[in-house]
């Protein structure tokens, strides 16, 4: 069961370890077969798959970069950057190259005027601010590009004063993801303080899930069962798995969290489905489905490590394989901030991964499963169960 299917088959989750007995031919997981996981540089990007900090003017090590996108219509990266002003620089997505800066005439406000950034599967390029308190004179925005071909400065999508609380404050802009395309696309936002109360309910772990077709629209997830009261689960990374369902994390346990339509501050409308244990300061987060496996990749935002995830089953999550292309001592990422993209696919097993830790450059890496010729040799009667199960996933997905 992929987690493409969480939502329909979530009352059969608890039968997700037996029922993993049937996949023991072609799509099962072990540590035998999926130990053999790698990562490798990309060697045509930057040095060895490694762009170093201040190898462009747009990538610094003064905390001046907290995110990237990945546009799959051109492979490129999208880096908003404020070193010595606003921008927003397309990179080759093979060779980490500039390719050319987006206008960015009208970028002001927010508490930071530009964060992290979300491609749409048609490329449309989405930007958010970041913004904490409530301040009419300065909102959390996200900004817009048609593509990487448009000359314009951006239209402003969305725009919101954050709701007024009765004690702290909510915050955007720290993670942020896209999903969909065109103007049916959305976004998902949290930020790094959300202690405090609105209407007497705690607002922990707030994220909010918006339209970005500039009607505004959005709904603030908060007063979360099972997340921290005192903070937010979701403030540092989080990627959408489907419509109506993220992830996020805030380092050591990444919530995999289904949401569903409700009013503007919701108090029951998200509920966390699974926490899967990764490291205390793997916090940039992206979900991937490759080779019929559902792939969770982050980066310490400590020592730029990558790891990758098999969380097909998220109750009994797998780390595949770990690995990093960054050499040499930088300052440190105080923020825990950066960003983390899944690439192009090269095949059915082989998929790209860019990562940054702020401060530490973007790497730029090859994921790769192991093809089944290298899977460990199955009895007849599991490859036979195995066929059986591939094809009823495929049907249900």
């Amino acid at each position: 069961m992929s987690l493409r299917t969480t939502r329909k088959n979530r009352s059969a989750l608890a039968l997700v370890a037996v029922g993993a007995i049937a996949l023991l031919a072609g799509n099962f997981v072990c540590s035998t077969a999926f130990g053999q996981a790698t990562l490798a540089p990309l060697t045509t990007f930057g040095s060895n798959g490694w762009l170093a900090p201040n190898s462009n003017p747009y990538l610094s090590n003064k905390d001046s970069e907290r995110g990237i996108g990945w546009n799959p219509v051109t492979n490129n990266l999208v880096l908003p950057s404020r070193n010595k002003g606003n921008f927003v620089a397309i990179l080759d997505g093979t060779s980490g190259a500039v390719i050319k800066t987006m206008d960015t005439t009208g970028v002001s406000g927010g508490t930071l005027a530009l964060m992290g950034a979300g491609v749409t599967d048609d490329g449309l390029i989405y930007v958010p601010n970041l913004q904490s308190g409530s301040n009419a004179l300065s909102p959390f925005k996200i900004y817009g590009w048609t593509g990487e071909s448009d000359t314009n400065g951006p239209s402003v999508v969305f725009s919101q004063v954050n709701p007024q609380t009765t004690s702290g404050a909510f915050r955007y802009g720290d993670s942020f993801a896209v999903y969909g395309s065109g103007t049916s696309a959305k976004f998902t936002s949290a930020g790094s303080t959300s202690s405090g109360t609105t209407a007497g309910l705690p607002n922990n772990s707030n994220f909010m899930i918006g339209s970005l077709d500039g009607s505004n629209t959005n709904t603030i997830y908060r007063n979360i069962p099972t997340t921290l009261t005192t903070s937010n689960d979701y403030r540092l990374g989080i990627s959408f798995v489907d419509a109506d369902t993220v992830i996020g994390t805030q380092g050591a346990s990444a919530k995999l969290t289904d949401f569903v339509a409700a009013p503007t501050l919701s108090n029951t409308g998200a509920t966390v489905t699974a926490a899967i244990a990764t490291g205390v300061a793997a916090r940039p987060l992206d979900y991937t489905v490759l080779d019929g496996k559902s792939l969770l990749a982050l980066v310490d935002t400590n020592n730029s490590g990558i790891s990758v995830y098999d969380i097909t089953n998220p109750l009994s999550a797998t780390l595949l394989t770990t690995g990093s292309t960054v050499v040499g001592t930088f300052p440190p990422n105080g923020n825990g901030t950066g960003g983390l993209q899944w690439g192009a696919t090269l095949n059915q097993y082989q998929q790209v991964v860019y990562a940054m830790s702020t401060n530490q450059g973007i790497q730029a890496m090859i994921f790769t499963v192991p093809e089944p010729s290298t899977y460990a040799v199955m009895g007849s009667a599991f490859a036979v169960i195995g066929l059986v199960a591939s094809r009823k996933r495929r049907s249900e997905g």
